[in-house]
């Protein structure tokens, strides 16, 4: 094994040894690992090990150089210097592929699957195919689809397209297919739980244990710093693409953390949304119903942050849009400031004020390769354009104004979206909507995939936006998030609004309560 780079100082050691708190040995080690690009050093001289059967966390901001250590792990990227070990051996990974025979799996925030196959065939994906003399036995694979899904306690029908299922499931399906991985002595989950609800959240945390219990190693990448103290062993934080610490997660607070996170002590003054009070009901929702949605009825007040709670199937992101026309319900009525409106098109919402943020953004909200200020103008290229031809000069101009409000932080507004952060991308959304006049806007999980830092800036633009008088309809897994955000909270099962906590009532304990509750009365009924 190569000695320790010269520049890790005393701090890194004790990362590399494991923090001075044991005797394992590693089981992953890296070393002096440096990354660049084009202007820019994407990880630099980062060190640390990871011990067998340990759920080591790994934080840090968007830009930290998480992402990119993952990708060099993963045989992506080649770092331009250091070294990976494996339980003592120097790896040369040049291909994912390679990762895979050396035990080495990864579960990432969008899977590479393929939503034309069937789930089947997504499970084997990489893996190989169970077969004869040369012929795939769909039977036998099948029967091997099947088990892996019961291991994350999915139940689906292998013959579904895996395009068919949601966001949570395919999710799910990529966790399956990890399971049958042979071998396996790390596995990787970097930013897997945004799109799922608390149960499934609790169903992966209890796969993860059980790999931990049985000798794997579990890198764990994640903004959720709530999840890290319910799940890690150790943490290591990252900052500008350079190793900022490694602790113990007992030995830390969520505090203490922030700091080594974004670099100094964190401001723990807490803002409240106003409470709701006589205002103008801008939004009327009456009996709206369709096959999932089931008389949903409900109002949203001017300057109001109404929040959606539930949970798998509850119908949440389904109210959106069907407010936002892409949706169309069979029965129900929508009023706007008292006038009935009716949509059956996103392009008919917009062209009333209303807005819509969706969840999953890099396929529903943006084109990677646009520019910043194409992607803030385009709804609103009509507004910029006379006697038939496009004012270039005054789009990019609203464009940037809109880049300046929200903060977007980029070197130029020529910049395609896809090197943009998380937290960068969902305020270009955010500017998109609001650089014109917006009544509506409906957010879908705001702040999925992004860090503790740009999060806080997400939620003071959400409370401006709302101050502005702007009408905002919250859906978000986490219940935290609306109670962080929202003054009330309807909640919602199976398509229907059972009931509704307004002001010091909007709490994460008390959503979860009648939620799982009302579920386990429905249960029982049946």
């Amino acid at each position: 094994m190569e000695p320790v780079s010269p520049r890790a100082d005393a701090a890194t050691e004790g990362a590399l040894a494991g923090s001075g708190d044991g005797a394992l040995a590693p089981r992953l080690e890296f070393r002096s690992i440096t990354k660049t690009f084009p202007g820019q050093v994407a990880v630099d001289d980062v060190s640390f090990a990871v011990r067998p059967g340990e759920i080591h966390a790994l934080v840090g901001e968007n830009g930290a150089g998480k992402t990119t250590l993952v990708k060099v792990l993963a045989g992506e990227h080649h770092p331009d210097a250091g070294e990976i070990f494996l339980d003592g051996e120097l790896l040369h990974i040049r291909h994912p592929a390679e990762a895979a025979s050396y035990g080495i799996g990864f579960i990432h925030q969008e899977p590479a699957l393929i939503p034309t196959l069937p789930v089947t065939e997504n499970v084997a994906l990489g893996l190989g195919f169970e077969h004869r003399a040369g012929v795939i036995s769909w039977r036998r694979q099948r029967r091997v689809a099947v088990a892996a899904l019961r291991r994350v306690e999915l139940e689906v029908d292998p013959r579904r397209p895996l395009s068919e299922l949601g966001v949570a499931d395919r999710q799910l399906v990529a966790v399956a297919r990890l399971m049958l991985l042979r071998n396996r002595r790390v596995v990787v989950f970097d930013e897997v739980t945004a799109p799922l609800t608390e149960v499934e959240v609790d169903r992966l945390f209890r796969i993860i244990r059980e790999m931990r219990d049985n000798g794997v190693s579990v890198i764990y990448v994640s903004h959720r710093l709530e999840e890290i103290f319910e799940l890690a062993d150790r943490v290591t934080v990252m900052r500008n693409g350079r190793w900022v610490a490694t602790e113990r997660v007992a030995d830390l607070d969520r505090k203490r953390l922030v700091g080594f996170i974004i670099g100094h002590e964190p401001d723990e003054r807490a803002r409240k949304a106003p409470p709701v009070r006589e205002r103008h009901s801008v939004l009327s929702v009456r009996g709206l119903s369709d096959e999932l949605l089931k008389d949903v009825s409900f109002d949203v007040f001017e300057g109001e942050i109404l929040g959606l709670a539930g949970l798998t199937g509850s119908g949440r992101t389904d109210v959106l849009e069907a407010l936002f026309g892409a949706r169309v319900p069979t029965a129900g009525a929508i009023e706007l400031d008292g006038k009935a409106v009716r949509f059956r098109h996103p392009a008919d919402a917009i062209g009333r004020g209303i807005a819509m943020v969706t969840e999953e953004r890099k396929r529903d909200g943006l084109v990677p390769n646009f520019p910043i200020w194409q992607t803030i103008t385009l709804p609103w290229l009509r507004r910029f354009t006379a006697g038939g031809v496009l004012r270039l000069g005054r789009e990019r101009q609203a464009a940037s104004e809109a880049a300046r409000r929200f903060d977007v932080r980029a070197r130029s507004m020529r910049m395609p979206m896809r090197e943009l952060s998380g937290g960068n991308q969902q305020k270009v959304l955010l500017a998109r909507w609001l650089s014109q006049r917006v009544r509506v806007l409906l957010l879908d999980e705001p702040t999925h995939g992004v860090d503790v830092g740009a999060r806080e800036e997400i939620y003071g633009m959400i409370e401006q936006i709302a101050e502005g008088g702007v009408s905002v309809v919250v859906v978000s897994s986490e219940l935290e998030e609306l109670e962080r955000l929202c003054s009330r909270v309807l909640l919602l099962v199976e398509g229907r609004v059972i009931g509704e906590l307004t002001e010091g009532d909007v709490e994460k304990p008390k959503m979860l309560d009648a939620l799982y509750s009302h579920r386990a009365a429905e249960t029982v009924a049946r």
